[in-house]
């Protein structure tokens, strides 16, 4: 008889019974829910999420079909949300309906970008582990312009961010390359796993794609990361020396302590062993060894931002500042007062999406505008005191 793969499996029922009473599938730190009423397990969460971007995915074809561009933005952005969404919370976690569910994303989201008012461009970058897969999203800019690699978090996609229809980077003339890495979206699809490195890979290739086209000013390309993408985007930017800049939000800026495997819900764990193509909790654990920042940090040289909450589960702040000390180049941290791994929006900010400021940080820091000598460590209050200094 099969046995659980891993020695917290049996926890599964205290996280059936939370999700059941919070309305939240991860982030239990955060109030109100965010997941259909219907859904008291997770095995619900996929069958009604799906319902719901079958519903925004009539709707929106309806509105295009009629000639209503604008309703039709909004609803295909919304289906591609909530297939997203779908896929990620399938059991078993890989299976034929979860890559059934990322297909009917996908096609909401490309009629989206073909619809959008700026261009989206699909592209496939070739790689030394296998063609990257990417949304490159481009300014409506004279000339060259700056450019950003974007890295999702965990099993995120590249369809996820930046939103076409609030893209904080393209408003201030920057184009943005969102690419699923190993072990993300399609590449995961294909059967292409990640370990500590490949990220890295992925993300070089990224910027030969930018540096070759003719939109793209090859002395300002920088590189960001959300979630688990703060690590990939920062151990990007220890290994590409070209990167002008680098930075993220949502920390997942490990030293020390993984935490995200341990002491977070065990779906955390369950969904990276499968991103990671293993089924052994001891190989796991011992290949998990390399997410750390832990002499890479050292090697970053250009400017650096990183935003973070106070009390972040997944990464403890000590670790961030860790991280954060072993920078030797112009740098700066962002740490918002109580709050958790989910910074989107904080109240410190007025409900303003973080990324507005991350995209205008990386702005400025791609134009040079930061002293080679910089630093800031930024402690901002829920009164937004403290952020603009």
């Amino acid at each position: 008889m099969k046995r659980p793969a891993r020695g917290r499996d049996g926890q599964q029922w205290i996280y059936d019974y939370i999700l059941k009473t919070t309305g939240r599938a991860v982030h239990f730190e955060m109030d109100g829910r965010n997941m259909p009423i219907q859904a008291k397990s997770i095995r619900m969460v996929s069958k009604h999420l799906a319902r719901e971007a079958e519903h925004a995915e009539c709707l929106a074809k309806e509105a295009d079909k009629r000639g209503d561009i604008v309703s039709a933005r909004g609803l295909y952005r919304i289906a591609s949300e909530k297939y997203r969404e779908a896929q990620h919370f399938t059991i078993p976690i890989i299976s034929d309906w979860r890559w059934e569910l990322y297909e009917s994303c996908r096609q909401c989201a490309e009629r989206l970008y073909e619809i959008n008012e700026y261009p989206i461009e699909l592209v496939s970058i070739p790689s030394e582990i296998s063609n990257v897969p990417g949304v490159f999203h481009k300014a409506v800019v004279e000339g060259r312009a700056p450019a950003v690699v974007f890295i999702p978090g965990m099993d995120n996609t590249k369809e996820n961010y930046p939103n076409p229809l609030e893209n904080e980077f393209v408003q201030r003339g920057i184009h943005v390359l969102a690419i699923d890495g190993p072990g993300q979206g399609e590449m995961l699809e294909r059967g292409i796993y990640v370990n500590p490195d490949n990220h890295v890979t992925a993300a070089k290739a990224a910027f030969e794609f930018l540096v070759s086209r003719s939109e793209v000013d090859p002395n300002r390309i920088g590189v960001c990361g959300r979630s688990f993408g703060t690590f990939w985007s920062m151990r990007a930017a220890a290994a590409e020396p070209r990167f002008a800049a680098v930075a993220g939000a949502i920390a997942c800026y490990y030293w020390d302590r993984l935490t995200i495997f341990d002491e977070a819900p065990i779906r955390f764990k369950q969904v990276f062993m499968a991103m990671a193509g293993m089924e052994d909790e001891g190989l796991f654990d011992e290949m998990s060894v390399g997410f750390t920042l832990k002499n890479h940090a050292k090697n970053v040289m250009c400017p650096v931002l990183m935003a973070t909450g106070e009390f972040d589960p997944l990464n403890p702040l000590e670790d961030a500042e860790a991280v954060f000390k072993a920078l030797p180049g112009p740098k700066e941290m962002w740490i918002f007062e109580d709050e958790f791994h989910p910074i989107f929006a904080p109240v410190a900010l007025a409900g303003q999406a973080t990324f507005h400021f991350v995209a205008e940080w990386m702005r400025n820091a791609m134009n040079g505008e930061l002293d080679k000598k910089f630093e800031r460590k930024a402690y901002v209050r829920r009164s937004g005191d403290g952020f603009f200094g």
